[in-house]
């Protein structure tokens, strides 16, 4: 549905049921009336509220939050005593997922009911409500960020003990695990407790968009992925105006290695997030680049590079248009994955080596870094590469020092989306073995290039499992697996790219790989069941 529908769309939300059990008699939508999803929330509202709440709430869960943010305004303007109206407005500067906080405007808001939380609190009559105004206290109080997450997953843990059927409370629950987790993506205890308390809520609601879209959450990695594949191919048709729902199921579908799904979801995604930004006037910065971004990857993945290119070339002349952070670090990634999958792009192509990375953070820093030196080692450039190195080493020195996996933005103009984690810190460690390994190339160094292909590795064994596009942009497994390979070291390389694919399945680049070992070692029936699934995703394509 193209966003020039979009209020006619939302206006159809009137008639969503957002009922408690003394309201089931309203008739519930159904999937092909609800364009973000459907409520059945059950909070006591002044009815002239009402409207504008169930519209920013939706959007919430769909983490559309600055639109969910001037719903919500709008149910404030209209009842300045609705608690919950205010509420709503807290939450939209909460994006705990992302590491981002405004506690400014978040505190703001919490004073309009009060000088004091005990203040704030004690004016709230209502049980419910009560607990949910508790929850965004928690968010903009006292502790580190880290500290009150897990506060808000204990108070959310108790109220859902106390309210076991509100479908809200049991929501945001699940999501409160997602963000205290320190394993996301693996399908920890925590994790695999929040997908089954979202289970519960479709049971009885199948088009809640916050259950669907926090089961893809809490299942988003190769090891549970494939739990959450009804969530995935559900989640899109509930939500259909919510471009970050169009994107959320490729979470899982790149999780999977299912490329005709990651490149089709990102596509409606970013096609969605345009039509917004032309319909609100907005800038180049507004353009959903997060799917682009996956698009492009996917499409590399099908063999499709010249797809690819074209996205790529795209992203080069927008970007600096409206260079957000965000934006800035896709395309320092974009480029350097083309480069890695097809190894040289059209003379048309102009990379954008100069990208600002200052303040995005030590990953972009050290994406940008191999990109200039995938450049300079097309062009046996060893001095570039070397002055990369050096430059890399000392940003890793400076993020070592400063590591913070705590901290949040505590002002408006702060954010830790992008302050160092040792995962960020062990990730760029790798890039730079991957940037001694071309020298020592270029120096025809075999052992030393070994050496630290090694380390390499042995760095990558110890980072997150990707949750995209990986954010080493050339997987040290294949770099040193491609090498062994031509050492003619079929045997150790075949492993290699087997670690890549535990962790990215299906990525062809790896399979490919396989292909090439497998045929030296003779492993016929294990080579016919690889090419079949090349075959496969080629076809697809």
């Amino acid at each position: 549905m193209k966003f020039n529908m979009y209020i006619l769309l939302v206006a159809s939300l009137l008639i969503i049921s957002c009922s408690s059990k003394e309201q089931s008699t309203e008739r519930p939508m159904t999937s092909e009336e609800s364009t973000l999803g459907e409520l059945q929330h059950g909070f006591k509202l002044n009815p002239v509220t009402q409207e504008k709440f169930d519209e920013g709430l939706l959007l919430l869960h769909n983490f559309e939050y600055e639109d969910a943010l001037t719903a919500f305004e709008a149910a404030t303007e209209s009842d300045s005593t609705e608690v919950l109206a205010h509420w709503g407005e807290a939450m939209c500067h909460y994006k705990a997922l992302w590491r981002l906080q405004n506690t400014d405007k978040g505190k703001a808001i919490l004073t309009r009911l009060g000088n004091t939380a005990q203040e704030r609190i004690a004016s709230i009559n209502d049980p419910i409500k009560k607990i949910m105004w508790e929850l965004v206290e928690i968010m903009y109080g006292e502790g580190e960020f880290d500290e009150r997450n897990n506060m808000i997953k204990e108070h959310l843990a108790t109220a859902h003990q106390q309210y076991p059927e509100h479908q809200e409370i049991a929501a945001f629950y699940a999501l409160s695990l997602i963000w205290a987790t320190e394993e996301y993506g693996d399908g920890s205890d925590d994790l695999r407790l929040a997908a089954s308390i979202t289970d519960k809520i479709t049971k009885v609601n199948p088009l809640h968009p916050g259950a669907l879209h926090y089961k893809i959450h809490a299942l988003d990695g190769p090891t549970s992925a494939k739990e959450a594949l009804d969530a995935a191919d559900a989640y899109a048709k509930v939500a259909a105006d919510a471009a970050h729902a169009l994107h959320m199921p490729s979470h899982i579908y790149l999780a999977t290695g299912d490329w005709k799904g990651v490149v089709e979801s990102n596509q409606r995604s970013y096609d969605a997030s345009v039509d917004r930004m032309i319909a609100k006037e907005l800038e180049d910065g507004s353009r959903g680049y997060h799917s682009y971004a996956w698009l492009h990857y996917g499409l590399l993945q099908q063999g499709k590079y010249s797809e690819a290119e074209k996205i790529l070339k795209d992203m080069i002349m927008l970007v600096p248009k409206d260079p957000t952070k965000g934006a800035r670090g896709y395309l320092l990634g974009m480029q350097s994955r083309q480069l890695a999958a097809t190894e040289n792009m059209s003379d048309e192509v102009k990379m954008d080596t100069d990208v600002k990375v200052d303040d995005i953070g030590i990953l972009p820093q050290s994406v940008r870094s191999f990109l200039k030196a995938q450049i300079a080692y097309d062009n046996k450039d060893t001095q570039t590469i070397k002055y990369e190195i050096d430059w890399l080493a000392n940003k890793i020195t400076i993020a070592s020092q400063d590591i913070n996996e705590g901290g949040a933005a505590m002002c408006s103009a702060g954010t830790s989306r992008y302050a160092p984690t040792e995962n960020a810190v062990r990730s760029a460690r790798v890039i730079m073995n991957q940037m001694e390994g071309f020298v020592a190339l270029l120096n025809k160094d075999s052992k030393l290039f070994e050496n630290h292909l090694q380390k390499a590795v042995e760095l990558e064994d110890q980072t997150n499992f990707p949750a995209g596009p990986p954010r080493i942009t050339m997987p040290s497994y294949e770099q040193y697996g491609d090498w062994l390979v031509a050492q003619g070291k079929h045997e150790e390389a075949n492993e290699l790219f087997d670690k890549a694919l535990l962790r990215m399945p299906r990525r062809t680049k790896s399979l490919q790989g396989k292909v090439t070992c497998l045929k030296a070692l003779k492993e016929q029936d294990e080579l016919r069941k690889v090419e079949e699934e090349l075959r496969s995703i080629f076809d697809e394509a």
